[in-house]
């Protein structure tokens, strides 16, 4: 509500100086009617447009930076019914790309485009050109990206895929590319399509509907008025409803390792694993004193060795989870004196999405005092060493079996024999699988309110455009069955919560009380102001020298409070993260295009951004487009970027996470040479990232140099190389056991100082990544006669180099499934590429696409040169690649009905097996989520008139 009523206040502000502006530009009609002459009539204007990447019409749709237009009847044509589905249909779209299928992301709810594989907070979006504000939950708890999955598609008019940085033009996040969503400018008439789909299995079953209407005549009626109600919905794919192995998790029948919960090794000493119903081990003066015994309980088909049940994981997860969304987006267009026009345009849009999670693990903080991150916060600190873990039996319990009352007295009597008789009455340490609690569960409800004024028209030889906007974002997140750790620990130590077999005993009272259920809501907001305007300047052989130039400021703040009891460390098993804060920017920036020939076209822009929290930023662009032969040119760009610090980063923020393996502890290492101690595979520990107010903006330059063709009517192709480096990228800082390491209490009669619990780091500019590659893309279109017309589609990007530098260590990620510490664990494949074929005669047309990504080795440089791929000294040390066909019939029943049948993944390709990933089990979601849903079917209906 807070959010809300500073939305309001500064809408009225905002608007009242739109209002003004218009005043002061339309005081000079007169003056522009007598000084520019008569103006050029609808048709002529309707000629040049202006194309994502410059702010100056044009009558050439190819421009010297690549741009990729999807229209709206292909994406009708593709089935999708999401704008996310549809912009990461795009090749240049790869790692670090996110989806709603990412069932642990830190930004649940959301998806996120990441053009070249930087990231999704280099990638700029646009609706019409205007910024959205950021989702409120950060990528990774760090990185701000425009949540694409909320947007609507029914109004979408055409995607604008700017391939080239753009900070020149639209400033900060425009590194890699700008994707802009461009909804319908008019629209008269009724529109109502529907569509419902299933799988081949007969779930995951969708809806779409959209209803658009608009009355008004803009060139006769001096108005237009439109509205557009969409929704839609998914239902859930069960994992353990696919096959193979999918839903398996028992690898080693493919050379991999065994996943499955208890499965002895999944903790780095002894052997252990979190276990069904529990693994003991005798404490005294503060030490483990023997090994881990396993519980009675187990069934004899599920036991693994001798300390370990396994059990199944997969049993709460999702391949595909149920979503809904609602979208209302109404634009009221008035013609105002001379050719001056107002649009209004308001949304309403409302994203609903879950995440299931495997039960909670028995591993806890060490203690509950909250760590400094620039306030009074803290985090969970996953810890696995039992030498510092609280999660202790005490003497007498009724579950522990070093206590003559409990029931398991007389088995651990047998397992630990004649050394028993010393280990009576003492606690025991305690781990195991929170497999009696229902599982995690997440709810995210994303609520958009967007309010745009745009007026244009013309003052003398100026064309002028105003614009003021508000975008409010608030996402509720409701989280059910996580267990705060105090109230554990309480439940333990009087004996209340039962483990083991008499886990039974509990009662849901228990559990309710042990995992409140709990919720936080997280706001964004942004509001703007901008002033563009463009004109002729003089002539030159090739035509009028044009220039652009404007002024823009923006405010910016975000509010994510955390997971209630995270941020405190009280919650077992899972990371934390907050972050409040604003940012201003106050920008000014111009362009000028020369055609110095009929052939040659010269581009130039520069930008000077001023944020309060980081200083100025000034980045310059060129470009050119040389016509060599009426069939054939050359194009070309060189620019320089820049990303601001987000507010996780650069406000009051933080994060808790964690890190595998653990950096070696120079002080206890030599000594104890504990898996713990000494970084050994298995090893873990929390990492806890606090903001930092003294970062500078991430810098970029990136050319691109490339060819536009014409060799035959109606064919097209461009191939365009791309080559960008970003440099000062923020990161968390380097874990240092001299400087930053938080540690725990020391052992009792040792003279080591206590084990690291944890590293407190800040968030640094501290590296620098390099991307580079081809994009090529064909267009086509036959006249076959009789037989109709067949158009021919093919994009395809290929990279070329993909590494990240810390330091003086380079790390190479191209064709690999590195970086894994980005997102959700994409991956790099090295060739991205679609292949269609669309064929139309009558009112029948036919298509179908082929879809396909490259294999990638089994290896993250980043974590070293063994494989990760299933095992390290797999012979086949790669994820293979995956292409599938998708295919559409359409028929026009009359001038006003239509029906489109589509089936993706036609031939029910199974996803690539892919254990490195964390978005998914065993499979890739963002990169292969067609192939783990399988074959798709989808009808959709259509009314126009």
């Amino acid at each position: 509500m807070k959010g809300i009523t500073w939305a309001s206040h500064r809408a009225c502000g905002l608007l009242s100086a739109v209002a003004a502006t218009a005043l002061l530009l339309g005081s000079g009609l007169a003056l522009a009617q007598t000084a520019g002459g008569p103006q050029p009539a609808l048709a002529e204007q309707l000629e040049t447009i202006i194309v994502t990447g410059s702010y100056l019409r044009r009558t050439d749709a190819e421009t010297p930076s690549p741009v990729t237009v999807i229209s709206a009847d292909e994406i009708a044509r593709s089935g999708r019914t999401s704008i996310d589905d549809v912009i990461r249909s795009v090749s240049a779209d790869n790692s670090g790309t996110l989806t709603q299928a990412f069932s642990g992301a830190m930004a649940g709810g959301a998806s996120g485009v990441s053009l070249r594989g930087l990231s999704v907070d280099a990638t700029l979006v646009l609706v019409d050109g205007h910024r959205m504000a950021p989702y409120p939950l950060g990528d990774d708890g760090q990185r701000p990206f425009v949540d694409v999955g909320s947007l609507p598609l029914g109004v979408v008019d055409r995607v604008e895929v700017l391939k080239d940085g753009a900070s020149a033009l639209y400033g900060s996040d425009a590194v890699a590319g700008v994707v802009n969503i461009i909804l319908k400018k008019n629209f008269t008439g009724l529109d109502v399509s529907g569509s419902v789909g299933s799988s081949y299995k007969g779930d995951g079953t969708s809806q779409h509907f959209s209803l658009l209407y608009g009355f008004g005549n803009q060139k006769n009626d001096g108005y237009n008025v439109y509205l557009n109600l969409e929704y839609r919905h998914q239902e859930e794919i069960l994992q353990e409803h696919r096959g193979s192995y999918l839903n398996q998790l028992d690898l080693t029948g493919y050379g991999g390792p065994d996943l499955r919960g208890g499965v002895p090794g999944s903790l780095p000493f002894d052997g252990s694993a979190y276990t069904i119903p529990g693994q003991v081990a005798p404490l005294g003066g503060g030490q483990q004193l023997d090994n881990f015994y396993l519980l009675p309980g187990c069934a004899p088909e599920n036991l693994v060795g001798t300390n370990g049940c396994a059990w199944d994981t997969n049993t709460n997860k999702r391949i595909q989870p149920r979503t809904e969304g609602i979208n209302f987006t109404g634009r009221y267009a008035q013609s105002l004196h001379g050719d001056w026009l107002n649009t209004l345009t308001a949304s309403y849009f409302q994203s609903n999405s879950e995440q299931y999670r495997q039960s909670n693990l028995y591993n806890a903080p060490v203690t509950l005092v909250p760590f400094a991150w620039g306030g009074a916060r803290g985090g969970s600190i996953n810890q696995f060493d039992p030498t510092t873990t609280q999660i202790v039996l005490p003497a007498n319990h009724p579950d522990n079996p070093f206590n003559p009352a409990s029931p398991y007295f007389s088995a651990a009597q047998a397992y630990y024999g004649s050394a028993f008789s010393s280990y009576v009455g003492l606690p025991a340490l305690f781990y195991g699988a929170l497999t009696d609690f229902p599982p995690q569960h997440v709810q995210y409800r994303t609520r958009v309110t967007r309010l745009v004024d745009d007026l244009t028209g013309t003052a003398g030889k100026w064309d002028l455009s105003a614009s003021a906007g508000l975008v409010h974002v608030a996402t509720r997140v409701s989280y059910e069955s996580f267990v705060r750790a105090s109230l554990l620990y309480a439940a333990l130590a009087d004996g209340s919560y039962r483990v083991g077999q008499n886990a039974k005993l509990n009662s849901p009272a228990l559990y309710a009380a042990l995992a409140p259920r709990t919720h936080d809501t997280a706001t964004s907001d942004l509001s703007y102001v901008s002033l563009t305007g463009s004109r002729p300047l003089f002539t030159l052989p090739g035509g009028d020298v044009a220039l652009a130039a404007g002024v823009e400021a923006r405010w910016q703040s975000t509010d994510n409070p955390g997971e209630p009891y995270a941020t405190d460390g009280d919650i077992v098993m899972d990371g934390s993260f907050y972050a409040k804060g604003s940012q201003n920017l106050y920008a000014t920036f111009a362009e000028l295009s020369a055609p110095l020939t009929r052939n040659l076209e010269l581009d130039l822009a520069a930008r000077l951004d001023h944020y309060t929290q980081t200083g100025n930023s000034f980045t310059p662009k060129a470009g050119f487009k040389w016509k060599l032969a009426p069939q054939f040119a050359v194009r070309g760009t060189y620019a320089r970027g820049f990303r601001a610090p987000g507010i996780a980063e650069s406000g009051n923020g933080g994060l808790g996470t964690s890190v595998a393996p653990a950096p070696p502890d120079p002080l206890r290492c030599p000594t104890t040479n504990s898996t713990a101690d000494c970084g050994f595979p298995g090893s873990s520990v929390a990492i806890l990232i606090r903001s930092n107010p003294d970062l500078q903006p991430e810098k970029s330059r990136s050319y691109t140099l490339g060819i536009i063709a014409e060799p035959f009517h109606s064919v097209s192709l461009t191939l365009d190389y791309f080559n960008i480096r970003r440099d000062n990228e923020i990161a968390g800082a380097p874990y240092d056991p001299a400087t930053n390491a938080i540690r725990g209490s020391p052992i009792p009669g040792s003279n080591l100082p206590g084990p690291i619990v944890a590293y407190l780091t800040p968030f640094v500019n501290a590296s620098y990544s390099l991307t580079a590659g081809f994009d090529a893309a064909v267009k086509a279109n036959f006249g076959l006669g009789g037989y109709g017309k067949l158009g021919v589609r093919i994009e395809v990007t290929h990279l070329t180099e993909s590494q990240q530098v810390f330091g003086d260590v380079a790390y190479h990620y191209l064709g690999t499934v590195g970086p894994t510490g980005l997102g959700g664990s994409v991956g790099t494949p090295s060739t991205r590429g679609a292949f269609g074929l669309d064929w139309e005669r009558g009112h029948l047309a036919l298509g179908a696409t082929f879809n396909y990504h490259s294999a990638m080795r089994g290896v993250d440089e980043s974590v070293g040169p063994d494989c990760i791929q299933l095992s390290s000294d797999n012979p086949h040390c790669y994820v293979a690649g995956f292409g599938y066909a998708d295919a559409y019939g359409q028929y026009r029943w009359s001038d006003y009905l239509e029906m489109t049948a589509t089936i993706s993944n036609l031939t029910n390709r199974l996803a690539p097996l892919n254990n490195v990933t964390y978005g998914g089990q065993n499979y890739n979601p963002s990169l292969d989520q067609t192939g783990a849903v399988g074959r798709f079917f989808e009808l959709a209906l259509r009314y126009q008139r």
